[in-house]
């Protein structure tokens, strides 16, 4: 219901009126009553005159109308917090408050708590609003790996709800394979060996002559196994004179050329065949005649052989942006966290985020995020920009809500 307390608005307050009394019975006009206005409060009426004061015949006294005030019960005109109207709204959703309990009380370790908070709510609620609960539940004993719960927990929940249950097994993300972007970007990352997967999207690309940038800049490291297929892969991509570029390379070069450096002073070893070829084919790549020319000398002293030949590009490729590439492969690309955040710990979060680009974030494999870790990552998230959240259990995500995580990020739930 709604109380609406105000007054017609094209009324104004009474002017002052002047009065008229009858002649008492054997007074004079001097002895007559004056008429009083206001009070000794009133500072804003000046006492009138009493020459001003006018006696008449006797008349009632002017009085303003009782409709001009009135206390009315509006239920339709009354605007949501606007005008006169004082609107009152009582709305609790206690699912919410029990799904925040349960929530917090899992953060913090309770898990006897969040079992028996969540039970006592759904027991025998076939609410749809209570649904939430159910499957915080479910994904409880996900996470602490007790499966006959579950299973016993899905055949009261077909019972109750008359829908089925989800099952046990929960389709995690998976990493993404790398598919080569529009702009041909291939990122190396970890430590190069012969059975890499970017190999062999290489490989597609030079047959079917399709534009390529190989960038180095996370790579840790390059086995001989795997600087002989990429050296055989860049050699076939610069002899078909395809539109094929490096990023970041020098630094590896660098690396090799100081690794390598050694042998050119004595035996060359066999292992290191796939590294000195390598080495060259970044210079040709990176336009380093100089250095290639210096290195080939070391090279033939090493295994006293004829040293490679420079061969410059015969023409100049149009190459795919660098940055474009990176920030599209980076795009459809899937950050996967593992167990627990607790203690505020954010450093595994910061160390996948790129500032400014768009980040996704697989939470599938976190088990529990305590509630100062959900805290800090409210501030992590929000420095970063765009952020994905994908398929954090029901209990995390919950407490996402609870701390505002999803007032900074995009949540996405798993169906299961």
């Amino acid at each position: 219901m709604v109380f609406s307390f105000f007054k017609k608005p094209d009324v104004k307050m009474p002017a002052p009126v002047s009065v008229r009394a009858s002649k008492p019975t054997g007074a004079t006009g001097a002895a007559a009553p004056k008429a009083q206005m206001g009070s000794a409060d009133d500072d804003f009426l000046e006492p009138p005159d009493p020459k001003d004061i006018v006696l008449a015949s006797s008349g009632p006294m002017p009085q303003a109308d009782d409709e001009e005030w009135s206390l009315e019960l509006d239920d339709t005109n009354t605007r949501v917090n606007g005008g006169y109207g004082v609107e009152i709204h009582e709305e609790s959703d206690p699912y919410a408050e029990i799904g925040e309990h349960a929530a917090v009380a899992y953060a913090n370790g309770q898990n006897k708590v969040v079992q028996s908070t969540l039970e006592n709510a759904i027991m025998d609620n076939s609410d749809p609003g209570a649904l939430r609960l159910w499957h915080m539940l479910f994904d409880f004993f996900r996470v602490t790996g007790d499966q006959a719960a579950f299973d016993a927990l899905g055949a009261e929940f077909a019972r109750t709800c008359e829908l089925s249950p989800p099952s046990w097994t929960v389709k995690q993300s998976a990493p993404p394979v790398k598919k080569p972007p529009t702009s041909g970007l291939v990122a190396l990352q970890g430590v190069l060996s012969g059975n890499n997967p970017a190999l062999e999207l290489m490989r597609k690309a030079i047959a079917n002559k399709e534009p390529r940038r190989v960038d180095f800049g996370r790579l840790a490291g390059i086995d001989p196994d795997g600087a002989t297929a990429l050296a055989d892969i860049l050699s076939k991509a610069r002899r078909l004179d395809l539109a094929w570029g490096v990023s970041q390379a020098d630094a590896q070069a660098e690396r090799l050329a100081v690794r390598l450096s050694s042998t050119g002073q004595g035996a060359g070893k066999e292992s290191d065949v796939g590294s000195w070829q390598l080495l060259f084919e970044l210079y040709h790549f990176l336009g380093r005649e100089e250095d290639f020319e210096e290195k080939a000398v070391d090279y033939a002293v090493a295994f006293e052989l004829s040293p490679p030949s420079w061969e410059p590009p015969k023409k100049p490729p149009t190459i795919p942006d660098a940055a474009t590439g990176e920030k599209e492969a980076r795009a459809e690309s899937v950050e996967r966290l593992e167990g627990a955040i607790l203690r505020g710990n954010m450093e595994s979060v910061q160390h996948l985020l790129k500032q400014g680009e768009e980040n996704r974030l697989d939470f599938s494999g976190v088990t529990r995020v305590d509630f100062v870790s959900a805290g800090m990552l409210v501030s992590v998230l929000q420095a970063a920009g765009h952020v994905t959240i994908v398929h954090p259990n029901r209990l995390v995500a919950e407490l996402f809500r609870v701390m505002g995580v999803d007032q900074v990020a995009k949540i996405e739930l798993s169906r299961n």
